[in-house]
């Protein structure tokens, strides 16, 4: 029996209404936003961008300015896309803690669901020396070799759309249970580089939707740019290294929905199978973060799933931690777990979302049903779906220090 497990020592995360930013204020200012961030590219890739306009969404003023790149020369930042920008940023913030370890080989995993990935197209307009640095980073992974660190590492990338983050941090997961490596950074970012102006998928109905999931008349979400990172250890390489350990993932399950809408069956016997992975007895108190993608069909869905999985697990209550949150494709289903961590890191307590008036086809939502106080719990299960059918469970066991109490019993 595989008796290595992985923890968490380390995360980082942003996107535009992080800090409590209006998101009416962003929305209200996006053509100003653009206006500006079209300057900056006219800069970088000397060429004009007549009449270019973009989607609503939640964008960030100026990657340039919140992603800052120090140590990488500009006449080669200049050319990265926006979603490499903030994922290098992020890896380096990490890196630069030094919570890796000195000279451990790192797995970088990294998901990207390349929502900007035709913007490479305009590195072929360059000229001269500007050609010769644009050509470098072609390579859909050039980017990582800006990284600055003196560790060993192997790049990996996971590219599933919206659970491309889940499905990354499932690899770095698996290598590390394998043996494979002790360390690894899993993350990535969603970003527009060149504005368009098409929503990039469907994310929502409507220029209003500031209606939270699970709600009557909820009609999705916005896009919005952002990212994250994830440092990952197993458990007795953190113990040596003297880490703080934030969280233990007892499981990563894995399958598939069958099709883009919620299969609130699918999903179920994926829940059942991760906590039998992780030997969850039946009588467990179990917080389930649900998705929320903000529709009648799919919210119906998972709260039906939720009361499938409470006659098995009768103790497990639904939760919703993403509150204000807008969709960062591959990420959205991460921030209430980086939100979880923040709370647990910072000793202050978290309150999830209240259901005040559910639609119409989910019922009425009772405190058996529903919890809002996550920190009550030991074992958190968070979901995460993308529009191909994927679809995972993460396990979390949060109540660390009984992980490090462990560490003296031998186990």
């Amino acid at each position: 029996m595989n008796s290595r497990r992985v923890v968490i020592v380390d995360y980082i995360y942003d996107y535009p209404n992080k800090d409590d930013r209006n998101i009416g204020e962003i929305k209200k200012h996006k053509d100003q936003i653009w206006d500006h961030r079209i300057a900056e590219l006219e800069h970088n890739y000397t060429q004009k961008l007549e009449g270019a306009s973009s989607f609503d969404g939640l964008f960030y003023s100026s990657i340039e300015q919140q992603f800052k790149l120090d140590a990488i020369p500009n006449e080669v930042s200049k050319f990265l896309l926006s979603s490499e920008r903030i994922t290098l940023s992020l890896f380096q913030d990490l890196i630069d803690r030094g919570s890796q370890g000195a000279k451990t080989d790192i797995l970088l995993s990294v998901g990207t669901a390349q929502t900007d990935i035709l913007s490479k197209c305009a590195l072929m307009s360059q000229e001269g020396p500007d050609l010769a640095n644009a050509i470098d980073l072609i390579d859909p992974l050039g980017y990582i070799k800006l990284l600055n660190s003196n560790n060993p590492m192997a790049v990996e990338s996971i590219t599933e759309a919206s659970t491309s983050g889940m499905g990354a941090l499932y690899n770095a997961y698996l290598k590390i249970k394998k043996g494979e490596f002790d360390v690894a950074i899993s993350g990535g970012a969603s970003g527009v580089t060149f504005p368009i102006p098409y929503e990039l998928s469907h994310f929502g109905i409507g220029s209003e939707r500031s209606i939270q999931p699970f709600e009557a008349e909820a009609a999705g979400h916005y896009f919005s740019e952002g990212g994250a990172a994830f440092l990952l250890k197993e458990r007795q390489q953190a113990i040596a290294d003297g880490d703080s350990i934030l969280a233990e993932i007892r499981d990563i399950s894995s399958g598939t929905m069958g099709n883009i809408v919620v299969n609130r069956n699918a999903v179920k016997k994926l829940i059942f199978k991760s906590f039998q992975n992780a030997n969850i007895s039946e009588d467990s108190n179990i917080f389930l973060e649900l998705y929320g993608r903000g529709n009648e069909i799919d919210d119906t869905a998972e709260i039906s799933c939720l009361k499938n999985v409470k006659k098995k697990y009768p103790n497990t209550k639904g939760g919703f931690l993403k509150e204000d949150v807008h969709y960062i494709v591959g990420y959205y289903g991460m921030i209430g777990f980086c939100r979880l961590l923040d709370s647990k890191k910072s000793h202050t307590p978290l309150e999830g979302s209240v259901i005040h008036q559910p639609n119409k086809f989910i019922g009425t939502i009772d405190n058996d049903l529903w919890a809002t106080n996550v920190n009550d719990y030991d074992v958190v299960s968070i979901l995460s779906y993308s529009m191909h059918g994927n679809c995972y469970n993460m396990l979390l066991d949060l109540d660390y220090e009984q992980v490090l109490d462990e560490v003296g019993d031998g186990s």
